[in-house]
């Protein structure tokens, strides 16, 4: 019950603050290309080179074909998006107490909204490449349907669980900087040990099940059910309560070792 209070307290003083989130959020956008001569562009480029490497190696290289009948392009563009949302804003977020070290110092800041700013900065080019992938399934003639309204669960869901897991992860890399190499080694092992550019069809029921565990995973197929318009959240209810059970204990484990570690941070950093 200490543990709910005290999350309850820190939503709170997030909501109080979200004038101050959302600024911070787009300033960090902004000053994170500052001084480079194509600005957002480099942010935009990037991911989106990162898509169609990945697409022409398994469209191509390794020949994958339609899955459930669905152009692979667009199984795979679906799923990615999501994937590079979450490293990127997971990557940002867990240093974002060193970054902003010199808020920290401050006594009336409210630190714990950091990891959200670059959670939210990270957002605004991932509304940008989902824009792309709506065009290009409407270019395939897959055109929204009214299961794409389900997106905005799947968004806030992703938010939550990056908020989560860098709230953990962001609190202990002050005191541990090894941590940050640890974080770049588990994404690439959650890249490939998620079905993004794989069909998990390929393996063995019992297999499927163990690879179900992964939360990104509830969140990939999410955003193909709503993109595709392939089935709405409620239909999945075990996953769905699954993930959220999952989420939530993540969230009360990062508030409490944020709440231990945060009377330590202005001597570390």
């Amino acid at each position: 019950m200490r543990r709910l209070k005290i999350a309850a307290q820190l939503c709170r003083e997030i909501y109080y603050d979200r004038h101050l989130l959302l600024d911070l959020s787009f300033k960090d956008v902004q000053r994170r290309f500052s001084g480079t001569y194509f600005g957002m562009v480099w942010g935009i480029l990037q991911p989106l080179m990162t898509i169609v490497v990945y697409w022409l190696v398994f469209q191509y290289g390794f020949r994958s074909g339609d899955v459930d009948g669905i152009p692979f392009v667009l199984w795979f563009m679906s799923g990615i998006i999501e994937w590079l949302y979450l490293s990127e804003a997971f990557s940002y977020a867990s240093n974002s107490f060193l970054e902003y070290n010199y808020l920290i110092q401050k006594v009336k800041f409210n630190i714990n909204i950091l990891p959200l700013v670059k959670i939210i900065s990270s957002f605004y080019i991932h509304l940008f490449f989902f824009g792309i992938v709506l065009l290009v399934c409407m270019a395939f003639g897959y055109f929204p349907s009214m299961m794409l309204l389900q997106i905005v669960y799947y968004m806030f869901a992703e938010i939550m669980l990056v908020y989560a897991l860098s709230l953990i992860t962001s609190s202990v890399i002050v005191f541990f900087r090894d941590l940050n190499q640890i974080i770049g080694i588990l994404l690439l092992i959650g890249m490939w040990g998620t079905p993004i550019a794989w069909n998990m069809a390929m393996f063995p029921y019992k297999v499927q099940q163990i690879l179900k565990c992964n939360p990104v995973y509830y969140l990939v197929e999410g955003y193909r059910d709503a993109i595709l318009g392939r089935q709405w959240f409620w239909e999945r209810p075990m996953i769905g309560i699954y993930f959220w059970l999952l989420t939530g204990f993540l969230f009360l484990t990062g508030v409490h070792i944020y709440t231990r570690l945060r009377p330590y941070f202005a001597d570390t950093v």
